[in-house]
């Protein structure tokens, strides 16, 4: 088993309490900044998932982004705590995949980004989602968006779980940083 996925000492409590944790989460319904309401808002999609992204799915064709949250960008890295590097974008996409298994997905369209990308609440055997990656650390609550998961996402980091066994940035920050070293 790689070293970034040794279990720690507490890992069976601790990834007891974000199952729980994500199961009993609320939803947030107040618009977010930066989008737009739907004319499909409230609107459900269900069907087979399949994960595209740490925070992106497509349901039964239907492309949704998790509301509320934010993964790791395709080609990000993180570091371990024995600062050895390893592609969260993947892993964090693989953790929602496992989550969705081969469960039916049923998601809640809540509002279109300026894209015409559709974000939503989705749900697979009664688990939410997006609560459930944040939980496990393999996602961060989207701040500048909604404080929906910022609870999951603190219970991740005190844990250490996920991403936040080592060294992380978040997309924004890694962003940034990816296109200030690509300008130089």
């Amino acid at each position: 088993m790689p070293q970034a996925f040794r279990p720690a000492r507490n890992r069976p409590r601790a990834m007891l309490l974000a199952v729980a944790f994500a199961s009993i989460l609320s939803v947030n319904t107040g618009n977010m900044s930066g989008t737009t309401i739907a004319a499909t808002r409230g609107q459900t999609v269900s069907g087979p998932g399949v994960a595209l992204a740490g925070d992106l799915l497509t349901v039964g064709g239907t492309s949704v982004r998790l509301y509320g949250i934010t993964a790791p960008m395709a080609g990000q890295t993180c570091k371990t705590r024995y600062d050895q590097s390893y592609d969260c974008f993947r892993r964090a996409t693989e953790i929602l995949q496992a989550l969705i298994g081969d469960a039916n997905v049923t998601c809640t369209l809540t509002a279109t980004d300026r894209n015409g990308q559709q974000i939503g609440t989705c749900f697979a055997n009664g688990v939410n989602l997006g609560a459930a990656v944040v939980s496990r650390g393999w996602a961060f609550a989207y701040r500048q968006l909604s404080n929906t998961y910022v609870g999951a996402e603190m219970f991740a980091n005190s844990h250490r779980l996920g991403m936040w066994a080592g060294k992380i940035e978040t997309p924004t920050q890694w962003r940034s940083r990816h296109l200030t070293d690509t300008a130089r």
